[in-house]
């Protein structure tokens, strides 16, 4: 039983970390800014080798 408590205390704070670090609000960070939209490629023809 003490295991099974000290694992749910151990992932918890794993949790707990993860959730007040990844805001930045606790850090004080800006945000990030978005990322651009990926470049509209033209379809390249397709070449047959075969013939």
């Amino acid at each position: 039983m003490k295991k099974l408590i000290k694992l749910m205390v151990l992932a918890g704070a794993a949790v707990a970390a993860v959730v007040l670090t990844s805001c930045g609000c606790c850090t004080g960070e800006a945000k990030a800014p978005a990322l651009k939209p990926l470049p509209k490629f033209q379809e390249l023809p397709t070449i047959h080798y075969g013939k």
